[in-house]
């Protein structure tokens, strides 16, 4: 019977960093490959067809963290739909968290593509690449005492202790005679958050027919979501981030937007 999204076989875990969604029918990676690449804060969403059921199985076994999601019914594409879905409401109740899909099919990548617009964390991988951590060097083994005893070292002759004192001593005074600046602990700037659910709702207004037409009004339209108080700082990262997603173009000045 087919509903709602199915929940993680151990129950919600709130203080998941990322979740993986495989596409079973394109990549097969193994069951102690996920659990390996999820480290100590994430879920996996294993999607399979019929034609998976003895990796389904392996999943069972070996992935106490993968939740097995099959397709309602066979066809074309039919898995992919699956996946976006469960990757829509997931990104709705977690939308801080990191999604990455596991496909080599680049038709993921528009849907993925617009995610991104929306300030979600989403990226797909062809494969797992696992990062295996360094292993501790092992200390050197004391070695064995030496079965000849060591020279003794020649006494310093008279000479060579009246200039090792000579050296000390001007050493001592030119040390007294500087003053060493007491350190200065630099505060490191702190990183501001993007504001997501206003970039979200100017995503939607510039996606209208009456969005700012110049780069003066468009900077205008973004102070009005914060109110009468200035926060050019906050103006500007959003302006920074509606370029980087490709929603608006600045050349020579000039604003224009992303065909659609």
């Amino acid at each position: 019977m087919f509903g709602l999204p199915a929940l993680p076989r151990h129950g919600l875990n709130m203080d998941i960093g990322v979740h993986l969604l495989i596409d079973l029918e394109n990549v097969q990676p193994s069951p102690l490959e996920v659990e390996a690449w999820l480290g100590e804060a994430g879920e996996a969403w294993v999607f399979y067809g019929p034609h998976q059921l003895k990796r389904k199985a392996a999943f069972e076994v070996d992935s106490p963290r993968s939740t097995l999601v099959p397709i309602a019914r066979p066809g074309a594409n039919s898995l992919d739909f699956h996946l976006v879905f469960y990757l829509g409401y997931l990104a709705a109740k977690h939308p801080e968290c990191r999604f990455v899909v596991l496909a080599k099919d680049t038709d993921y990548d528009p849907p993925i593509a617009h995610a991104n617009t929306l300030a979600f964390s989403v990226e797909r991988l062809p494969s797992l690449s696992i990062a295996v951590p360094a292993s501790v060097k092992s200390s050197p083994a004391p070695s064995e005492p030496s079965a000849t005893p060591p020279k003794k070292r020649k006494a310093a002759t008279k000479t060579t202790s009246a200039k090792a004192a000579t050296m000390q001593e001007t050493k001592g005074k030119v040390l007294s005679e500087v003053h060493v600046a007491p350190k200065v602990a630099i505060k490191k700037p702190v990183a501001q958050k993007l504001p997501i659910a206003i970039y979200r709702d100017l995503v939607k207004d510039l996606g209208g027919p009456h969005r700012p037409a110049s780069f003066a009004a468009l900077q205008r339209h973004i102070q009005t979501k914060f109110g009468p108080t200035a926060v050019p700082e906050k103006v500007q990262m959003l302006v920074d981030r509606l370029l980087t997603a490709d929603v608006i173009i600045l050349k020579s000045g000039k604003l224009s937007y992303r065909s659609t």
